[in-house]
């Protein structure tokens, strides 16, 4: 199981990561003018790993903000490069820091890697300000994967999230996951199609992961790619992935919280 979020373990969805963040920075920046970002006063962010948002969340808004991870390379790296950011190390399932201590939480391709998300969107509950807001920016969904034609590209990244440990549907599964916790919670869904350019950059190293991973032969990676390249050439090709994000406000109310994972 991968420890938080560590690209070194899984670089290909890091790639996938870093192409989501580029190409939905103003969905994300519609998510923060509904939680009134810019007149937060203390911000964290949680599984900041290099510190991509962290440095988005700096240029959008004058609060404090603290930035955490597990992985002490990551924090070292994010506090070289990102100035006017508060950076530590910590662990999410138990984090030290006080009750009721941040007005925004946020996390971004966080959820999918954790095997007891209940509990640590409680431990997020807890340091957010009761009428606050706990936002998960961006948590993909294998299952809602789109391929045309379909040569089982999706099915393989299932079989390998699943392998290291990820839950694949973790993005349907934020409105249980957050209104469960006893957060008023609203759910949104961004996608696109891969265009054309991006899919000749990268199909063959997708394949290859998948080769890597033990799921075909050489053979059959070969036949994949042949096919690839051929419907690629003739704008034939659809891959599109969605994204769900969370905004949950913390309501006074604690009744009836349980578990959807217990």
């Amino acid at each position: 199981m991968v420890d938080g979020f560590c690209p070194e373990h899984s670089p290909q969805y890091y790639e996938e990561f870093l192409r989501e963040i580029n190409h939905s920075r103003e969905f994300r920046k519609k998510i923060y003018d509904k939680i009134g970002l810019k007149d937060a006063r203390r911000v964290l962010e949680v599984g900041c790993r290099s510190g991509v948002i962290s440095k988005e969340l700096r240029a959008f808004t004058d609060a404090q903000i603290t930035a955490i991870d597990s992985d002490h390379l990551a924090i070292a790296e994010a506090s070289s490069n990102i100035k006017g950011v508060e950076f530590f190390r910590d662990t999410e399932e138990k984090l030290s820091i006080r009750d009721e201590s941040f007005d925004v939480v946020i996390c971004h391709y966080f959820f999918l890697w954790r095997t007891k998300p209940f509990g640590l969107l409680m431990e997020l509950k807890r340091v957010c300000k009761t009428g606050g807001y706990i936002v998960a920016l961006a948590e993909p969904d294998y299952d809602g994967w789109i391929e045309h034609p379909n040569l089982d590209l999706g099915k393989f990244h299932k079989e390998s999230l699943k392998g290291q440990g990820a839950n694949p549907s973790v993005g349907r599964n934020l409105l249980s996951l957050f209104s469960s916790g006893g957060l008023e919670t609203s759910v949104f869904v961004n996608a696109r199609i891969w265009p054309k350019e991006e899919l000749e950059d990268c199909i063959e190293k997708e394949w290859q992961n998948v080769l890597n991973e033990g799921f075909i032969s050489e053979e059959e990676y070969n036949n994949k790619i042949e096919e690839e390249k051929k419907i690629i050439a003739e704008n034939l090709r659809i891959i599109a992935l969605p994204f769900f994000s969370a905004i949950g406000k913390k309501v006074i109310l604690e009744d009836d919280i349980i578990d959807p994972y217990d």
